[in-house]
C-alpha cells in the first residue's frame, strides 16, 4: 500500500485527516440541521402571524354581522324611513372608521339610505355582495371594488333583512376600510424582510404590510391564486413571492362567511429564505472556519511531535473507537496495546466500553417498558420543549385532539389551546415556567380539537429532561362531561327556587286569606280545589323543569299541538289572579285568533313567569294587559305592564342567567335571575322569538311569537 510506504510524519497526517472527516461530517449535518430548524422556526412565524390576522378578521366579521343583526331590528330601518336610517347609519359611520358607508338597499338594488350622501340614484345590484345576499339569505363577501358613493377602494358585506314571510324586503351593506387593515399590521412586528397580504376571492390584493399603496388593487400571480383554490384551507409552503418573485417561507389561510362555500378572503404572509437562512449560513462559516484552523494546528503540531513507535498503538485505538461509535460494544484493545501510558488508557477503553454495554443493555430495556406505558395510558400524553414545540405524543393524544402522529410533530402547544384568556399560549408559558420552578402543576384548561371545537380538559404538567434539554411532560384528561353535569347541577338546584315560588304565592295567598278571613262551607271548598290544583302543578312545575334539563342535553320530548290562546292566557292569569295581588288583569285577544303551536305545560310556565315579573315590578292597583295578534304564519302574545320599566343599554342581558337589572328600585324586589332565562329557552325549544320594549317609569311590554296552527294541524 503506498501509505506503507510514506514516513511516519506523513501516515500520521493521514491518521489525522482521517480521524477529521467525522467531525466534519458532524459539523455539515449540524449546519444543515440548523438551516432545517431555521426554515422550520419560520414557517411556524409565517403560521402563527397568519392566524393573528385571520383571528383579528373574524372577531371583525363577527362583529359587524352582531351590527347588521342589530340594524335589521330596527323599525326605521325595516320600514325604509330613508331619514331616521341616514342619521343612524352616519352616526354608527361616524363611531366606526373600520368602514368606508353604511347603506340599505332594496330587493332591487337601489340604496334608500346611505351614511355617505348619494349623488341621484345609485343601484348594487350588480355586486356580489348584494345578489349573495339575496340568493342565500345571509351574511355575504364581496370584492375588490371603488365605491360608487365614496370612491375609495372597499370590500363590502351584505345581510338580508327577512319579513315574517323569510322574504327579502331589504340588504344592509357596509364598505370595509382598509385603513382598518393598516391598523391591524401596525399591531404586529414583523420580522426583517416579511410581508403580509390580503386578496379577495379573485386574487385581487386588498392590503399588503409593505408598501400597500403600491399593490392594492393589483391582481395578484393567477397561478398562486389557482393553487390556492384548489389547496387546502391552510397551507405552509416555500416558494416564489407572488409581488415580488423572491423565494420566501410562507403560509396562506383562507377565510369563509358562514354558508358560504367559496373563500371570501386570502390572507399570505411570507418571510424570505435568505432572512431565514442568513444566521444558520453565517454560523456554519463561522464553525468551518474554526474547524480549519483548529485542523490545521493539530497538522502541524503531529508532525512536530508524531513518532514511530506511538503510530501503530494509536491506530488500533482509532480503529476501536471507530468501532465504539457506530455501536459495537464488545470490542476491546489493552491486550493489543499493551504497557506504557497506551497500555493504560488502552484499560480504560476497555473499561469505558463494558460501562457503556452495560448502559446500553439498560436503556433499552427502560426505553421498552417506557414506550409501554406511554402509549398504553387513556389519557392524552405530551413531551414539548420550552417553546410549546411537541416533541412526543402517545395514541390517546390523536384520538382526544383529532390530530394524526404526525400532524401533532408539526404543530404547538398553541395550536392545542382555545387562545381565550385565561386559557391563552402566554397564560399556559406562565404555568410552564411555574413547574419548572417549583414541580408538578395540576389544572383545568380550555382546550381546541382539529375541527375547532373547543372543550375542558385537567392538565398535570412535570419538568423533565431530553437529551440535556428541559421539557415538559403533559398528561391531558378530557373532563368536558364532568363539567357539564356540574353547570347542569348548579343551574337546576338555583332555577327550581326560583320558579317554585310562583305556585307557592299562590297557594300562601289562600291561605293566608282563609286564616284572616270567614268563608263559608262552599267558599272554602272552592279554595281547597284551587290550592289542590296549584300543589298539582307546582308538582308539574319542577318535574318540567327536570325535562327542560334533560332537553338541554336532548335527552326530552314535548308534546307540540294546537292549543286555544285565550285558554292559555286566562289559565296563567287565573293563577297570578288570587286574593294577595292587588292588579287589574286585563285582555286584549281577537275572536278569531288561531291556535298556536306548542308544549301547553311549556307555553303555561312562559306566561306565568312573564305575568309575575308584570305584577312584580307594577305598583299595587296597575293594570297588566295580556293581548294577541296573528302575523300571518305566526301568532304573538304580549304581556304589557305599567310598571317601573327598564333602561335601554340592559334589554339585550335581561335573558342572561342571574342577571338582574342594577336599579334601586328593583333591589328590594327579590328574586334570582333566572325567571327570563327560563323563558328565553322554552321560547326557542318552540322555535320562536322573544322582544321586550321598555321605557323607565312607564312599564315593559313583552312580545313572544310563536309559529300559528294550520288547518292540517287542526
Amino acid at each position: 500500500m503506498i501509505l506503507s510506504r510514506l514516513s511516519i510524519k506523513l501516515r500520521l497526517f493521514v491518521i489525522v485527516a482521517i480521524a477529521a472527516l467525522p467531525a466534519l461530517g458532524i459539523l455539515l449535518v449540524s449546519g444543515v440541521e440548523h438551516r432545517n430548524e431555521d426554515i422550520h422556526q419560520a414557517r411556524v412565524e409565517t403560521q402563527k402571524l397568519a392566524e393573528s390576522i385571520v383571528s383579528e378578521q373574524n372577531i371583525f366579521i363577527a362583529s359587524t354581522r352582531q351590527l347588521f343583526i342589530a340594524l335589521s331590528q330596527l323599525d326605521e330601518v325595516r320600514s325604509f324611513r330613508r331619514d331616521k336610517t341616514q342619521a343612524i347609519l352616519a352616526e354608527i359611520l361616524k363611531q366606526s372608521p373600520q368602514y368606508t358607508n353604511l347603506f340599505v338597499a332594496d330587493p332591487t338594488g337601489i340604496v334608500r339610505a346611505s351614511a355617505v350622501p348619494l349623488k341621484g340614484t345609485v343601484s348594487v345590484a350588480d355586486r356580489r355582495y348584494f345578489r349573495n345576499a339575496l340568493e342565500s339569505g345571509r351574511l355575504s363577501s364581496g370584492e375588490y371594488v371603488t365605491g360608487r358613493a365614496t370612491n375609495k377602494p372597499t370590500l363590502n358585506l351584505g345581510y338580508p333583512i327577512m319579513d315574517a314571510s323569510g322574504k327579502v324586503r331589504a340588504v344592509i351593506c357596509a364598505g370595509l376600510s382598509f385603513e382598518y387593515y393598516r391598523q391591524i399590521f401596525k399591531t404586529h412586528r414583523l420580522p426583517r424582510g416579511a410581508s403580509v397580504a390580503i386578496l379577495d376571492h379573485a386574487g385581487t390584493i386588498l392590503y399588503r404590510a409593505v408598501e400597500p399603496e403600491k399593490y392594492i388593487g393589483r391582481p395578484a400571480d393567477a397561478g398562486i391564486v389557482r393553487h390556492m383554490l384548489a389547496g387546502p384551507d391552510e397551507e405552509t409552503s416555500t416558494g416564489k413571492s407572488s409581488v415580488i418573485g423572491d423565494v420566501r417561507v410562507q403560509t396562506y389561510r383562507k377565510l369563509r362567511l358562514d354558508g358560504e362555500t367559496a373563500p371570501y378572503l386570502f390572507i399570505r404572509a411570507g418571510i424570505p429564505l435568505g432572512t431565514v437562512l442568513s444566521g444558520a449560513n453565517a454560523s456554519l462559516g463561522k464553525n468551518l472556519t474554526l474547524y480549519a484552523v483548529a485542523l490545521l494546528c493539530a497538522i502541524l503540531l503531529a508532525w512536530y511531535v508524531a513518532k514511530k513507535h506511538i503510530i501503530d498503538r494509536v491506530r488500533v485505538l482509532q480503529r476501536s473507537s471507530q468501532r465504539l461509535a457506530e455501536g459495537d460494544l464488545s470490542v476491546r484493545v489493552a491486550r493489543e496495546v499493551g504497557g506504557g501510558e497506551l497500555g493504560m488508557l488502552g484499560q480504560a477503553f476497555d473499561d469505558m466500553a463494558g460501562k457503556l454495554a452495560a448502559r446500553e443493555q439498560a436503556l433499552r430495556e427502560s426505553r421498552s417498558k417506557y414506550q409501554d406505558i406511554f402509549n398504553t395510558t387513556h389519557d392524552a400524553l405530551f413531551v414539548h420543549d420550552r417553546s410549546g414545540r411537541i416533541m412526543e405524543a402517545n395514541k390517546a393524544s390523536e384520538v382526544t385532539f383529532g390530530y394524526t402522529r404526525e400532524e401533532l410533530f408539526r404543530l404547538s402547544v398553541a395550536d392545542l389551546i382555545s387562545g381565550i384568556p385565561p386559557y391563552s399560549f402566554s397564560d399556559a408559558q406562565n404555568v410552564m415556567e411555574k413547574a419548572f420552578q417549583e414541580g408538578t402543576q395540576q389544572f383545568e384548561w380550555l382546550s381546541r380539537r382539529r375541527n375547532g371545537e373547543t372543550f375542558w380538559t385537567e392538565v398535570t404538567i412535570t419538568p423533565t429532561s431530553i437529551a440535556g434539554e428541559r421539557c415538559i411532560l403533559a398528561m391531558v384528561s378530557d373532563i368536558t362531561e364532568r363539567k357539564e353535569v356540574e353547570q347542569m347541577k348548579e343551574t337546576m338546584l338555583s332555577t327550581v327556587g326560583h320558579e317554585m315560588r310562583t305556585p307557592l304565592t299562590a297557594l300562601l295567598g289562600f291561605l293566608e286569606f282563609i286564616a284572616e278571613n270567614r268563608v263559608d262551607d262552599a267558599q272554602l271548598k272552592e279554595y281547597h280545589a284551587v290550592m289542590h290544583k296549584e300543589a298539582e302543578r307546582l308538582n308539574d312545575l319542577i318535574t318540567n323543569f327536570l325535562n327542560m334539563q334533560r332537553l338541554k342535553a336532548r335527552l326530552q320530548d314535548y308534546q307540540f299541538r294546537p292549543l286555544d290562546v285565550r285558554q292559555l292566557l286566562e289559565g296563567a292569569a287565573d293563577l297570578i289572579r288570587n286574593p294577595s295581588v292587588m292588579h287589574r288583569i286585563s285582555f286584549d285577544i281577537p275572536p278569531d285568533l288561531p291556535a298556536v303551536v306548542g308544549d301547553e305545560t311549556l307555553l303555561f310556565q312562559l306566561l306565568t313567569n312573564l305575568i309575575s315579573n308584570a305584577v312584580k315590578y307594577s305598583p299595587v292597583g296597575s293594570e297588566v294587559m295580556l293581548g294577541a295578534r296573528s302575523d300571518g304564519a305566526e301568532i304573538t302574545l304580549s304581556v304589557h305592564d305599567c310598571g317601573i320599566g327598564m333602561p335601554p343599554d340592559v334589554l339585550d342581558r335581561i335573558f342572561d342567567l342571574f342577571y338582574r337589572v342594577d336599579d334601586p328600585a328593583k333591589r328590594l324586589i327579590t328574586g334570582t335571575g333566572l325567571g327570563l332565562a327560563i323563558v328565553r329557552e322554552i321560547v326557542a325549544v318552540h322555535n320562536g322569538r322573544i322582544r321586550v320594549e321598555s321605557v323607565p317609569g312607564q312599564g315593559s311590554s313583552f312580545y313572544v311569537t310563536l309559529p300559528a296552527a294550520t288547518e292540517s294541524m287542526n
